[in-house]
């Protein structure tokens, strides 16, 4: 897969659009993920997909074929998320809290036809906890926990993907989730 990376960017470079096309729809997915857990917001997260991948294709004359595509298209991504949140200070809240409308607040109901309504109730209740408690968590280590778990990267790929260190990758994802553990225990999560 990451010589086939290195083709199609080496093929965007010379000006094929077919190539272009063809990293966009491949990582397209990925990258709108990324950014949809980093600001919890869909048209946020889609213009700053979007973004990612202006920025991506316009300096991939910078990129180095010594690294994986997706870590690179990665990091700019993260990045981006990231100086949004700073320039906005968004302000997240959890999925359970109470929508304001003209006629009073109401609570969001999710609905699965699946499984019986108490276990449906039970889960979307720890999932909005979880979503709660990452979201909880500082940028530098909410990053990580949505890499390592959301994007399945390794180590090494998120080390060279935010070019830190991989001794300092595995020190925040672990106090990342000393942090959640702290948090959830403190929600009844594992209750």
């Amino acid at each position: 897969m990451r010589e086939e990376d290195i083709q199609l960017v080496a093929r965007a470079r010379a000006g094929d659009e077919r190539a272009f096309r063809t990293l966009l729809e491949k990582y397209e997915r990925a990258v709108f993920s990324i950014c949809l857990r980093m600001v919890r917001n869909r048209d946020e997260a889609a213009d700053l997909a979007q973004e990612s991948f202006i920025k991506t294709f316009g300096s991939l004359d910078r990129y180095n074929p010594e690294y994986a595509f997706s870590s690179w298209l990665f990091k700019i991504t993260s990045n981006l998320c990231i100086d949004h949140l700073r320039k906005r200070r968004i302000t997240t809240f959890a999925m359970d809290d109470p929508v304001e409308s003209e006629k009073g607040e109401f609570t969001r109901q999710y609905v699965s036809p699946d499984p019986p309504p108490d276990e449906t109730f039970s889960r979307n209740e720890k999932m909005q906890k979880l979503e709660k408690g990452i979201a909880a968590l500082p940028e530098h280590y909410r990053i990580m926990l949505v890499l390592r778990h959301q994007e399945d990267l390794s180590y090494e790929e998120i080390a060279d993907s935010l070019s830190i260190p991989l001794g300092t990758v595995k020190a925040r994802i672990h106090r990342a989730r000393e942090m959640l553990k702290t948090i959830l225990e403190g929600e009844d999560f594992f209750a």
